[in-house]
């Protein structure tokens, strides 16, 4: 990705907002039920999209939404988590330490369904 390095990165680039939310498995009635639950919200993120590609899996045709977010460090973030933002749901595929610091955190993402 074309990132600036953190040092020389203008906070004034992170002007979008994004919910980060955690998954929570209930097996209570015999089947898992998923449900989201926000775990941070109205985070300050600096977005880049990435390219956007089609995939072919399994004979079926997949459409990634891919992007990448740049936020503040934050404990806990994983890849079972997902991002709103906006009106689009994106799952986290990666989450990276950036410059190796604890101060800012990529967040690769793609596409998912509601």
């Amino acid at each position: 990705m074309s990132w600036q390095r953190p040092r020389n990165f203008r906070l004034g680039k992170m002007r979008h907002r994004i919910t980060i939310q955690q998954a929570t498995h209930d097996d209570s009635t015999g089947q898992r039920e998923t449900t989201w639950s926000v775990r941070y919200a109205d985070q300050p993120a600096a977005y880049e999209p990435a390219t956007g590609t089609e995939t072919v899996r399994g004979r079926q045709v997949e459409a990634n939404t891919k992007a990448v977010f740049l936020i503040h460090s934050r404990d806990g973030i994983s890849v079972e988590d997902r991002i709103v933002f906006g009106s689009e749901t994106l799952g986290i595929t990666a989450v990276k330490q950036v410059e190796g610091g604890n101060r800012y955190l990529e967040l690769h993402c793609r596409g998912v369904g509601a």
